[in-house]
């Protein structure tokens, strides 16, 4: 064989090679691995977006306070604090979460390595949500958080020996769906301490000495004239001439009772308006926190997205869980607003 045929004969081997190389990339997702760095800026504006729904609570506390509803020492305000002081922690394990699953993908699939960095990770979140009688939660969300553990640590048991980056993100999908579950229960946790604020304000308004006696008052007068009403109404039907004293008495009575009125009329419009100014606070903290719960549980469901796109070496679609966290913000400003 001549030398160029030599030549010719290596450069075909390798182009042989190349192509076979080639071939197992595109079949074996040699891709490039996509850019996670959105989840993990997602991921800390939910958690910057969250902690203004722990303002809303905390304020509706003060309103409860300085309106002395509620002892500054209640039970209650100290069970919100380290309540809301657990959420955020965890909150934060969740921002840890997001950074570290976008250094293991940016790091690129190692195999079993990868695999059990992510469980690794899933594994400290969970460890990281504090959820027990020390952080004043309720017995349903302890209940909660009892079988979230039991079922994330059989499913790291089961799937710590993952192979790849895609199958350890599969795999921990719905350990990682329970979890958000959890935090959501601590959300809702805050959600019943929000509501028995507003409760105490209101109790406290309806109190004798305040608001109750008047409110008496009004509903007797406002039973007074509706009988009057409907006896004038009963005799003019009859014809006026049938009764004339009667009639005029009952007018009497009515001029008098409507004399009366006027007179506490101003103490029942004073409560009405405290009472509104408390129900549109609680309108707009329910419908911030309504919306957190929801950012929360998107936040969840965005594992799956995440572990879908790593396998098919697609862009992250994070638009339901950027949507959900600018709407708790903007709920948040016209809350701000009232």
């Amino acid at each position: 064989m001549t030398q160029e045929c030599k030549v010719h004969v290596v450069n075909r081997w390798w182009r042989g090679l190349w192509a076979l190389a080639l071939l197992g990339c595109t079949l074996g997702g040699c891709t490039a691995l996509p850019d996670t760095r959105g989840f993990t800026v997602a991921t800390i504006q939910l958690k910057e977006a969250m902690g203004t729904t722990g303002e809303v609570v905390k304020a509706e506390v003060a309103s409860a306070s300085s309106a002395g509803a509620v002892p500054r020492d209640d039970d209650s305000i100290k069970k919100l604090d380290a309540a809301w002081s657990a959420t955020m922690r965890s909150l934060d394990a969740m921002v840890a979460y997001a950074k570290s699953i976008e250094e293991i993908v940016d790091a690129g699939n190692r195999g079993a390595e990868s695999a059990r960095d992510v469980a690794d990770s899933v594994k400290r979140l969970l460890d990281t949500v504090s959820i027990d009688v020390a952080t004043s939660a309720s017995a349903e969300v302890v209940g909660v958080a009892t079988d979230t553990i039991a079922f994330v640590y059989g499913e790291y048991a089961k799937h710590v020996a993952a192979q790849s980056l895609e199958e350890a993100l599969a795999n921990f999908g719905p350990s990682m769906v329970r979890i958000s579950a959890l935090i959501n229960a601590q959300v809702t946790d805050a959600r019943r301490l929000f509501v028995l604020q507003i409760e105490f304000q209101v109790h406290h308004l309806n109190k004798p000495e305040l608001y109750g006696e008047w409110i008496a008052l009004n509903d007797e007068l406002s039973k007074l004239q509706d009988s009057a009403t409907l006896q004038l109404f009963a005799l003019i039907s009859e014809g006026p001439a049938r009764q004339p004293a009667k009639i005029n008495e009952l007018k009497a009575q009515l001029a008098q009772l409507d004399i009366v009125h006027q007179n506490f009329a101003p103490h029942i419009a004073e409560y009405n308006e405290k009472l509104k100014a408390i129900r549109q606070r609680e309108k707009a903290g329910l419908s911030i926190i309504g919306a957190a719960e929801n950012a929360l549980a998107i936040w969840g469901a965005t594992q799956l997205q995440l572990a879908k796109a790593v396998k098919e070496r697609k862009p992250v679609n994070l638009d339901s869980l950027i949507a959900a966290v600018a709407e708790v913000r903007t709920l948040t400003q016209r809350w701000r607003e009232l």
